[in-house]
């Protein structure tokens, strides 16, 4: 797991430069991009999780964990019922985009 984080200056820039790129929606801050951050931190952390503790279980960044049959599907079921694993449901059978862009930032 990893705990990398960035200055306030650096959330406060990212914040102006999303500002040009935004078309609906609040004003971005440097508190949006610090919570933002820290979501996918959590996201990735989550994913990192899952892949290094539960042996025999399938991640990719295509299918996520491709759960398939009511075997798999009911371990599935009870994993993503733990509040810390919850960040998991929605990649029972969808990768994550961001996880390499993640890993090379992370």
């Amino acid at each position: 797991m990893t705990g990398t984080s960035f200055k306030e200056a650096t959330f406060n820039e990212a914040a102006k430069y999303i500002e040009n790129l935004r078309t609906v929606g609040p004003v971005k801050t440097g508190a949006h991009c610090k919570n933002k951050w820290a979501m996918l931190k959590q996201i990735y952390n989550t994913i990192e999780l899952y892949q290094s503790h539960k042996s025999g279980c399938h991640w990719d960044n295509e299918r996520g964990a491709n759960i398939e049959g009511p075997t798999a599907e009911a371990v599935w079921e009870e994993y993503v019922s733990r509040k810390p694993n919850f960040p998991m449901k929605s990649f029972k059978n969808s990768g994550w985009p961001y996880y390499s862009k993640m890993e090379e930032i992370l």
